[in-house]
């Protein structure tokens, strides 16, 4: 356990000080809601990011939550709306800081995009005076993130493909290896990725972050929210910033490469295999079909023994487009073993 978190759980209950986030000042014990205005559209329609503050009458962990950085992902805006909802959260140490919707002008249009069509998690870093995307950024920079000693980004697999439940983040960061142990979801995927919100791991003071994937755009899957809301308390549980301690019973398996299957023609994809399945290097996991009636199929095999990790799910595929991602893993009856335990702890 990395020092500054064995530090929060066992160090002296010392008193909050007071929190200003976008101008507004929060005392201790004080629970708020906050309208932050973000940049005008042509319409001159005011346009403004609710964030919730739950500012603890005790020290401890800035924890930030956020999700919808891409407007189509809502599993994240359900997993936020139930944690605000736990009566836990009265015993708080610390302070917890949610954001249900980043892009409020993607979840209007059910896009991944903003109004200038660019991607909010490639641009972080940029000038407050730039473009559209960028003084989004940096608002999301100065007033929220510089807040936070730990980050939760909450996403949804992207529109037509399902995930499943995973937290990804860079593995050799011992505090980010932590959270992404206690979280208790099935996987732990690393990445060095210098996109979205895990740009912070790479700054001068990095803020130790995970994200946490599952389900499909604009789609509400249960098991992923679920999970989500679990693995959340118990990580501030392990931060210390709620009083009771329950460790997840299964530690996520660790994964350092993944793969992706191509359709290797166009047509009707008709899967054999979906999330959360073992397949070895070979297996039969789909069949592409000629939509104008011939018999013949395309097979797509697995080009490595792991775990399914998501798939698309429309039966009309292009040659060329990922049908897979499969996670390498080379254990079978422990990959196997491992799912049975997660599926009966999130189910029990």
């Amino acid at each position: 356990m990395p020092a500054n978190l064995r530090s929060v759980k066992i160090g002296v209950m010392e008193k909050n000080t007071p929190l200003t986030i976008c101008n507004t000042q929060i005392h201790p014990g004080e629970r708020i809601t906050i309208a932050v205005p973000t940049p005008e559209i042509y319409t001159c329609a005011p346009m403004h990011m609710p964030i919730h503050i739950i500012h603890g009458k005790y020290a401890g962990p800035k924890l930030l939550i956020c999700a919808a950085i891409h407007g189509d992902e809502i599993n994240g805006i359900s997993i936020i709306e139930r944690l605000l909802n736990l009566r836990l959260l009265k015993k708080l140490r610390g302070t917890l800081i949610a954001v249900p919707v980043i892009n409020i002008f993607g979840l209007i249009n059910q896009s991944r995009l903003l109004p200038d069509m660019y991607d909010l998690t490639t641009s972080f870093g940029k000038n407050e005076h730039g473009s559209f995307v960028g003084r989004l950024a940096h608002l999301l920079e100065t007033e929220i993130l510089n807040q936070a000693t730990h980050c939760v980004d909450l996403h949804t697999g992207e529109p037509h493909r399902h995930s499943l439940p995973q937290i990804q983040t860079n593995l050799d960061h011992p505090e980010c290896q932590t959270m992404a142990e206690c979280f208790g979801a099935p996987l732990a995927i690393h990445t060095e990725s210098k996109r979205g919100l895990l740009w912070q791991l790479y700054q001068d003071s990095p803020i130790p972050t995970v994200i946490y994937e599952g389900g499909e755009a604009l789609r509400l899957d249960e098991l992923t929210i679920r999970t989500g809301v679990k693995g959340i308390t118990r990580m501030m549980r392990h931060l210390g910033m709620l009083k009771e301690t329950v460790a997840s019973e299964v530690k996520p398996l660790t994964v350092r490469g993944t793969s992706s299957c191509w359709a290797p023609t166009s047509g009707l994809c008709k899967l054999k295999q979906r999330v959360g399945a073992y397949v070895k290097k070979g297996t039969v996991i789909a069949d592409i079909s000629d939509p104008f009636g011939s018999v013949q199929t395309t097979q797509i095999t697995s080009p490595t023994d792991g775990l399914i990790i998501s798939h698309n799910n429309l039966p009309l595929v292009n040659e060329g487009e990922a049908v897979f991602e499969i996670a390498e893993y080379h254990t079978s009856e422990k990959m196997i073993e491992h799912m049975e335990s997660w599926q009966h702890q999130e189910h029990s």
